[in-house]
């Protein structure tokens, strides 16, 4: 690998770890984890659903002490001052909240221990953090003693978990007395390393007792250990012995405690345990587990990724050979699944899918280059740093992968993928003049923080001397024979193996294609049927599943239940893909549990030819959500023509793209996924997609309504929502007789309006082609001018089908009775509707700058004009003592109504984002066949640009957001028309940008407090003088000159705040520190 290349590697993997580090303090900080799909924090008690793995969690900013080191070897004392001031300022202990003590003490007592010794190095040779006194050992002094109640056992182990505020007190512990061989012995290095600090005895003495208990535990006959054991009695509750899951890192602190302390009873244990660890659990490359009292016996047949960091440990060890063997047996593993498996069986097929990123095959990969200066690892660090990127990287972060097989992303990052995996992946790639640190005077953790090799000479008087050899058997004190000198020294792989590069090759050569030839990749074959397309109903499905040996049971609630029998399918590769398909439906059913409750929409349009009373009637037909793209919730609507896409399907490149782009598509069900029509409806720019049922005659009257599912990832941004065939023919035929038809897809109507207007219910029955509309009841308060298709057994109060509509069913009888001013309003949103789709014809029309700008000015009013007067008439309500939504009208009825006010929240008035990201894309598309029209608004009327689109700005973000997304497309036309290629980091940024602006699209509000990242408690206000990154220095310039007027005033306002020129003059709201880098 060139010198080039490798600087160039070096960078990409500091990017990595500041995208991620970034996402976290822009999104998550001071929470425990970011969730990097959802983009927003996860907190303890708040989000907890994962079991066990949630003990991790104790609100005291996990992944920001986690990742303090990483900081300093990526060499940034300046964000590492900064953020050691927010964590001694913000983050505290005294929670009642229960914690893992392993995962507490290698990931916060490491993390605060370590910074701690970092930042007095960089005082000490740079002069930087003067101010620091020690306050981040005093932390972990403080969160260590609340450790301690732990060990309080008759054994000297300590228990699994630990209440941070009343120890073993709270009543989630009473039933504690397990604990992992692991748990129990890593923590000897944070808690010698405590000791040494501070003076005080008791933490390092803790942790050599459970130590020493647990090395008497270990079988005699094959000085192996087990998994679990009682902390009360010792005695072993699973015996399996690996060096996997449950042991790996007791075994690497046996080595490491030796290392860092220089006490050789830990290195005489851990030759035994290593010798017995070759003898028994070492097969070739591979490490199975075995029963520790029948070392001979096999307990299973599959491997776990965690023991990817034993080659690290015997490159430290210095048995290089095997290291090599089992790293090579690995990476093989990884080049057949992308990733390493969580678990993966004896012929490396995956037994459990998922891969949270870990870290371990890394630091491995990173200690052999070290060892061998084999550019090979340089080679396998690259390819695992391109499999991150293309698999892992969203847009807030990077995000677990759920199963390697399918590659669908899971919400989570793990403190360690900041702490651990970019950290080895930097080193790798640096060179030691490229840090700030000596890397070979510091010991890794098992959580890869930096502990110095000079703790061993402080003194250890706070120990009791010998305590480790004094606990040794009588056989082994009799002195040292010659099996024990061997023991103790190092083969010398230079010796045995002549030449300093070769000699890794020589080992490697003989497993060129291990993994294939225990199992030999199979070819890629297209699947028949995938879990995300299935419908029960179709009977080329129920062939397909038949075929795969899976039978199909209907329930009386209207489920139905599958049953996988390999031996009944048609064929091997047939089970197989049945097998396939029960995994990928069990995740799918997982998948939707934990998705948000999905309330229906609804596909609203005005028939002109039907009146009633001389009032033309809104009819709305019910229709099911998508769990991807754009929430249609409260003012977030999407209105337009429709038009029927061609082919219907939309599966394949559409055959009148120029009629569909800019309207609302009608497509149907069938031959690929929901998404995928999305994303190539999205690319035609469509606004908005209504999906029809495939199979005839279905509808909401008798078919319970459901969501339409994505594939793990979330880049669209148009709504879809499903309408089953029967109630679609409604629509249809509104259409024949109207081809100009403009429907609003929203949320359900009544949600906020059932205090304001009532419902005709309509029944469409199911198995009839000639659907007809016909009045089944009318309430008391029903008006007769709006029509609705709903789900008729919901109207009964049965529960089946989303609960929401029951509700809604239950307000309306519960409605204000004030009908003519609820039907006036009713229709006026259907008047402004209108309005909107005007502006929008005259946007399309427009044929130079100044009508471009005219038409976006218009329909930026007609928007935003008709979000304030629905604010207007809430409140109204509101001052009247009556109801404005469906929230409000059931708890006057079923619960104490909420107290009654007439001020309408600052933050309802806020532009709408949604408003914004709809007339960027009318402008891209407008400007799309025409670039010098794109250039003369970026360039001529810039000052016109910026006033429009600061009307629909929330924060000044936004703004910078918008103009970006613009020149972006400014750049990428250009480069068409010269034949070059644009930018792929100008690509990336854009994409980027649009992606935050969806993310806070949900809940804007007008002042957003930095996040622990004030300044003497006063919010940082929009600079003037702030870089707009990726603009041309002319218009970065012409946009400051813009900016700092907004922020003056300026002359020639009216009182309204808006020049006499047109533009608007009225200061940004406050934002967050803009001053902070941009994560990419």
């Amino acid at each position: 690998m060139s010198e080039e290349e490798r600087l160039i590697l070096k960078e990409e993997a500091r990017e990595m770890f500041y995208h991620a580090y970034n996402a976290y303090m822009d999104n998550a900080y001071p929470a425990d984890e970011l969730m990097p799909l959802s983009c927003k924090p996860r907190w303890r008690e708040v989000d907890q659903s994962r079991g066990d793995i949630d003990d991790t969690l104790g609100n005291f900013s996990l992944t920001l002490v986690d990742s303090l080191d990483t900081l300093v070897v990526m060499g940034d004392m300046e964000e590492f001052d900064r953020v050691v001031r927010l964590v001694v300022r913000d983050v505290s202990f005294d929670s009642d909240v229960v914690v893992s003590v392993f995962e507490t003490n290698i990931r916060m007592v490491g993390g605060l221990i370590s910074a701690h010794i970092l930042a007095d190095h960089l005082n000490q040779v740079y002069g930087v953090l003067g101010w620091y006194r020690g306050e981040l050992l005093t932390m972990a002094r403080d969160l260590a003693t609340r450790l301690l109640p732990a060990f309080n056992t008759t054994t000297g182990i300590p228990h699994a978990k630990v209440n941070l505020k009343y120890g073993m007190k709270s009543a989630k512990l009473q039933g504690s007395r397990d604990t992992c061989t692991a748990c129990a012995g890593t923590i000897i290095l944070e808690f010698a390393a405590l000791s040494r600090l501070t003076g005080d005895p008791v933490f390092e003495e803790k942790a050599r007792q459970a130590m020493d208990r647990l090395w008497s535990q270990r079988h005699r006959g094959s000085d192996l250990v087990g998994t679990v054991l009682n902390v009360h009695s010792g005695d072993w509750v699973r015996r399996d012995s690996g060096v996997g899951a449950g042991i790996d890192s007791y075994y690497e602190y046996l080595l490491k405690a030796y290392v860092l302390l220089g006490d050789e009873g830990y290195l005489e244990r851990f030759n035994k345990h290593y010798s017995a660890v070759m003898k028994y659990i070492s097969q070739g490359p591979m490490l199975l587990d075995v029963h520790m009292h029948r070392p001979h016996t096999t307990s299973r047949n599959f491997m776990d990724a965690l023991l990817a960091f034993w080659p690290g440990l015997q490159v430290l060890k210095g048995d290089i050979k095997p290291a090599i063997e089992t790293h090579e047996m690995l990476y093989q593993v990884i080049q057949r699944h992308n990733f390493l498996p969580e678990a993966f069986t004896t012929d490396f097929q995956v037994h459990w899918g998922q891969h949270p990123l870990r870290p371990e095959f890394l630091e491995s990969t990173y200690l052999l280059y070290q060892a061998t200066d084999d550019p090979y690892y340089l080679r396998v660090g690259e390819h695992i740093l391109r499999l991150l990127q293309k698999h892992a990287w969203v847009p807030c972060g990077y995000a677990a992968v759920k199963d390697v097989r399918t590659g669908v992303h899971e919400d989570r990052m793990d403190s360690f993928v900041l702490s651990e995996t970019f950290k080895y992946l930097y080193l790798l790639f640096a060179h030691p003049s490229d840090l700030i640190v000596d890397m070979d005077q510091f010991i890794f953790t098992t959580e890869a923080h930096l502990l110095p090799l000079s703790l061993a000479r402080l003194s250890n008087l706070t120990v009791v001397p010998g305590s480790v050899s004094q606990l040794e058997d009588e056989e082994e004190a009799g002195g040292r024979d010659s099996d024990v000198e061997y023991a103790r020294s190092c083969p010398n792989a230079h010796f045995l193996f002549p030449g300093r590069h070769q000699f890794a090759e020589t080992i490697r050569r003989p497993l060129k294609n291990f993994v294939n030839n225990v199992c030999p990749s199979r070819k890629a074959v297209k699947r028949k049927l995938r879990a995300s397309e299935f419908q029960a109903g179709n009977s080329k499905h129920m062939g397909l599943l038949r075929d795969m040996g899976i039978t199909i049971m209907a329930l009386p609630d209207g489920r139905v239940q599958l049953l996988h029998t390999s031996s009944n399918a048609k064929t091997s590769d047939d089970a197989e893909e049945g097998l396939l398909f029960m995994q990928e439906m069990i995740e799918l059913s997982k998948l939707q549990q934990e998705q948000p409750e999905n309330p229906p929409r609804v596909v609203s349009f005005l028939n002109p030819n039907e009146l009633k009373d001389g009032q033309a009637i809104t009819t709305t037909i019910q229709a099911g959500p998508a769990q991807f793209g754009l929430d249609l919730k409260g003012d977030v609507q999407v209105s337009g023509r429709v038009v029927q896409a061609s082919p219907l399907r939309a599966c394949e490149q559409l055959t009148n793209e120029d009629e569909v782009a800019g309207a609302i598509a009608i497509i149907e069900r069938g031959d690929c996924m929901f998404i995928e029509k999305a994303r190539r409806l999205e690319a035609l720019g469509v606004v908005g997609g209504i999906v029809l049922d495939n199979t005839p005659d279905t509808s909401a009257n008798s078919s319970p309504m459901f969501a339409m599912s994505g594939d793990g990832t979330d880049d669209v941004n148009i709504p879809l929502v499903f309408l089953f065939s029967a109630d679609a023919q409604v629509l249809l035929k509104a259409l024949v007789k109207n081809p100009d038809l403009h429907v609003l897809l929203s949320d359900y109507p009544h949600k906020e309006s059932i205090g304001k207007s009532t419902v005709e219910e309509v029944e469409v029955e199911e198995g009839t082609t000639d659907t007809t509309t016909s009045v089944t009841e009318r309430r008391q308060d029903s008006h007769p001018h709006v029509v609705s298709i709903i789900n008729n057994k919901q109207q009964v109060g049965e529960t089946e089908g989303d609960d929401d509509l029951v509700t809604l069913v239950e307000g309306d009888q519960v409605a204000a009775t004030d009908r003519q001013d609820k039907h006036q309003q009713q229709h006026q949103q259907i008047e402004e509707n209108i309005k909107i789709n005007e502006a929008l014809d005259e946007l399309e029309k427009a044929k130079t700058v100044e009508e471009v700008l005219v038409a976006a000015v218009r329909y930026v009013t007609a928007r935003e004009g008709a979000k304030q007067e629905e604010l207007v008439k809430s409140s109204a309500y509101l001052s009247q003592g009556l109801p404005s939504s469906s929230q409000d009208t059931l708890s006057t009825s079923f619960s104490i109504p909420p107290p009654v006010s007439s001020t309408i929240p600052s933050s309802s008035l806020a532009p709408s984002p949604a408003t914004l990201t709809e007339l960027q894309r009318l402008i891209i598309k407008k400007t799309a066949s025409d670039p010098a029209l794109l250039k003369s608004l970026l360039s001529v009327h810039l000052r016109e640009l910026m006033a429009v689109l600061q009307q629909v700005t929330p924060t000044p973000d936004h703004l910078d957001a918008s103009l970006n997304l613009l020149l972006g497309h400014l750049e990428t036309l250009i480069s068409h028309q010269e034949g070059r290629t644009p930018s792929s980091s100008g690509t990336r940024t854009h994409t980027l940008r649009l992606q935050e602006t969806k993310v806070h699209s949900q809940d804007v509000p007008q002042v957003t407090h930095p996040k622990g990242d004030s300044k003497d408690g006063k919010v940082d206000h929009w600079d003037p003088k702030d870089k707009l990154d990726h603009l041309t220095d002319a218009i970065q310039e012409r946009i400051k000159k813009i900016k700092r007027k907004y922020m003056q005033g300026g002359e020639g306002m009216d009182s309204g705040g808006a020049r006499s020129d047109g533009t608007s003059t009225s200061p940004p709201p406050q934002t967050k520190d803009l001053n902070r880098k941009d994560e990419l």
